[in-house]
């Protein structure tokens, strides 16, 4: 292949590589977006609110009641004395000391593994719960759940979308490489058709190319992603516990099965096209 295309290459492995690492960030999203939502769930805290002066072995019984049901996650139970919220909610909120009446009740908090964290579950607990003595109310809130899963497919769709115009993108610098490669090769193409040479014996070195410009596009994207998730792992964060091996491995084959199909379906179909009016 001549080498006036080089430049062109490059910019076509380039617009590849863009396409590949959206594409790879929708699957991301995509396939992690189960582990996302289970984790929110597991992380939202569900409020028991107690009697004031309640006898400390009666929140101790409750305590052991909440942490036999079902669904409830092992170690999430604990107790939160009214000082501690108020304390808690200061601080969040940044108002400093607040110096009048407590208005917040003593509490037991607790989680709820992803499977049982349905309406309908947290209704039968929310029955059971309040019956028990020194029990006011349960309270928890479905609305973050609604909203990450929302988000998600708002920056999912985003994303495929963007994909898609750097696809169209990709494709015209793809075309223009080939045809000034095609050109450029001319006189070289002509003499081995002259000679008898085959078209799949013409079409070879822009085949691969093609495929060289797939695997540097594809190795460029690994690293990308493979480091993108190592940092989330390593951040130590609640997004470490979502990266799953198996689906980032599953990207960048996928990936490679794109991008292969990109580079060597639009040359083999330029090439053929070229050929056809050469005769």
């Amino acid at each position: 292949m001549a080498s006036k295309s080089r430049p062109t290459q490059f910019y076509a492995t380039l617009s590849t590589s863009i396409v590949l690492v959206l594409i790879s960030l929708f699957l991301l999203i995509f396939f992690h977006s189960t582990n996302i939502t289970n984790i929110v769930k597991e992380n939202i805290n569900i409020l028991v609110e107690l009697e004031d002066d309640l006898p400390s072995g009666q929140v101790e019984h409750i305590k052991t009641y909440i942490s036999s049901l079902e669904g409830v996650m092992p170690g999430s139970v604990r107790f939160v004395s009214k000082d501690e919220a108020m304390k808690m909610m200061s601080r969040d909120l940044n108002l400093g000391e607040m110096k009048e009446d407590n208005p917040f009740k003593d509490l037991i908090s607790f989680n709820l593994n992803s499977m049982s964290y349905t309406d309908t579950r947290i209704a039968e607990i929310k029955s059971k719960t309040e019956l028990e003595k020194g029990v006011i109310g349960l309270y928890y809130e479905n609305e973050s759940v609604d909203l990450i899963r929302t988000n998600l497919e708002r920056v999912s769709l985003a994303i495929l979308l963007l994909a898609l115009c750097f696809v169209v993108l990709a494709l015209a610098i793809i075309f223009n490489t080939v045809k000034l490669t095609l050109y450029a090769d001319m006189k070289q193409i002509r003499t081995m058709k002259m000679v008898g040479a085959g078209r799949s014996f013409i079409k070879k070195p822009y085949l691969q190319d093609a495929f060289t410009m797939t695997v540097k596009s594809v190795v460029a994207v690994a690293v990308i992603i493979v480091a993108l998730c190592f940092a989330i792992v390593k951040s130590g964060t609640v997004f470490a516990e979502i990266i799953q091996w198996k689906y980032v491995i599953l990207t960048v084959l996928i990936g490679f099965v794109s991008a292969l199909a990109i580079q060597m379906l639009t040359t083999n179909a330029i090439i053929d096209r070229f050929l056809k009016s050469e005769r």
